[in-house]
């Protein structure tokens, strides 16, 4: 027996249908890649959408923008940390993040050094956004000095 075959139309409805339902349970449009909504593959859905940015129709895209879609992943990612190491500066006074430090679920240690050892390659908006808080490139190893 032949799999029925589902329109563009339709499959497009019933993604857009699991992400509104997926943004409903959990503030925000960002599934993992291999989420499954009901028996949708709404992660893999999502990817596509990204991918096909440029080639939606201007209804589809506005459609996903007024739900808050990420088209930009690593962006968002990048912003995200960004976001939590600022709330972190503003409670702490400094930039020096443990490597383990957690801010709430937000591995923030983590991002840290993952900046440290990208430096040359993130993009200069990047970078100057960094810079101009007074990021710390190089951690001091060792205790601090009492």
């Amino acid at each position: 027996m032949k799999p029925k075959l589902i329109s563009n139309k339709t499959r497009w409805e019933r993604g857009f249908a699991a992400l509104s339902k997926f943004h409903k349970r959990s503030g925000h449009c960002c599934p993992p890649q291999t989420h499954v909504e009901g028996k949708f593959r709404l992660g893999q859905w999502v990817s596509v959408q990204r991918y096909l940015k440029d080639k939606l129709s201007g209804e589809r895209t506005r459609r996903l923008d007024r739900m808050g879609f990420v088209w930009n992943w690593n962006e968002y990612r990048w912003d995200n940390g960004f976001k939590n190491f600022l709330k972190f500066r503003k409670r702490e006074g400094h930039c020096r993040v443990p490597v383990l430090h957690c801010e709430g679920k937000y591995k923030l240690g983590l991002w840290v050094s993952t900046q440290r050892s990208k430096k040359n390659k993130m993009s200069t908006k990047q970078r100057t956004q960094l810079n101009k808080i007074r990021f710390v490139w190089k951690e001091k190893r060792g205790r601090p000095a009492k």
